[in-house]
């Protein structure tokens, strides 16, 4: 089975950080999403790790824009951070930003529901 839903990504994450940054709350925004659309591809590992290399090639293409404006992350792995505030993290970075911690991060928190990459904000 192949992946259904597959977004284009943003043309500039960096335009987008640099809206999340000067916002004073939180801020996270959606930059893809594949929704299963029954409970047997939600069920189909291949599919499921399929779709996890294709989040995570575009955390790295994401971090590589992020890191020529920003910087190297100054946190990255393949597991669930503290520092970002979602379950189910497989793939993030985060750079410490003025007074903000910024972040993409590719998560899935259980079968049957979305993979969603995201780019975000927090406080440090």
């Amino acid at each position: 089975m192949k992946p259904h839903n597959k977004k284009n990504l943003p043309r500039s994450a960096v335009k987008i950080a640099q809206q999340l940054l000067k916002k004073d709350e939180d801020g996270l925004e959606e930059l893809r999403m594949h929704d299963f659309p029954d409970d047997e591809s939600a069920h189909d590992d291949e599919l499921t790790e399929q779709l996890y290399a294709e989040f995570s090639a575009d955390v790295q293409a994401i971090q590589a824009e992020l890191s020529r404006e920003y910087g190297a992350p100054s946190s990255k792995g393949k597991a669930d951070s503290d520092g970002i505030p979602l379950n189910g993290v497989f793939d993030y970075a985060i750079w410490q930003v003025a007074d903000k911690q910024l972040f993409v991060a590719a998560h899935h928190e259980d079968r049957g529901v979305p993979i969603v990459l995201w780019l975000g904000t927090v406080p440090k």
